[in-house]
């Protein structure tokens, strides 16, 4: 059984995919471009940071790492991207935030996911909920 559909349509439905696709990356290559111009942090979100961190508020790990942040030994952007050797500090905080804000972040990653499938996007089979967001155990962060 043959397609009923002509070469010229095939091909243009080909061309029209690929304009579709050429114009999702150049999106997406815009987005990226304005993520990273934009600062890691601004002054008053590095600035809140350090001052909780120095306090102990948020851990022993934390306030070492802001003291080699502050002593020129690291910076915020290297901890954050992976390439410092004293990102495993951060490690205690992002658990203990994953950990208060499990619930907040199920709803938000599950109302994302009903705005895509509203769109015709299916990303997922299935919404994890809040106990698949680290609800025992060690985050995987």
């Amino acid at each position: 059984m043959s397609d009923p559909r002509s070469q010229a349509e095939i091909l243009a439905a080909i061309s029209a995919a690929r304009e579709d696709l050429t114009a999702s990356l150049a999106d997406l290559r815009a987005t990226v471009d304005q993520m990273n111009a934009r600062p890691l942090l601004t002054d008053e979100e590095r600035e809140a940071l350090e001052e909780q961190a120095e306090a102990g508020e948020l851990g022993e790990d934390m306030k070492a790492l802001v003291g080699k942040i502050k002593g020129g030994e690291d910076t915020w952007e290297a901890v954050f991207s992976g390439e410092s050797p004293n990102g495993s500090l951060l490690q205690g905080h992002l658990t203990t935030m994953l950990e208060e804000h499990q619930e907040d972040l199920a709803l938000a990653f599950e109302e994302l996911i009903e705005a895509e499938e509203a769109q015709g996007n299916f990303l997922l089979d299935e919404v994890p909920t809040a106990g698949d967001l680290g609800g025992g155990g060690t985050t995987g962060l």
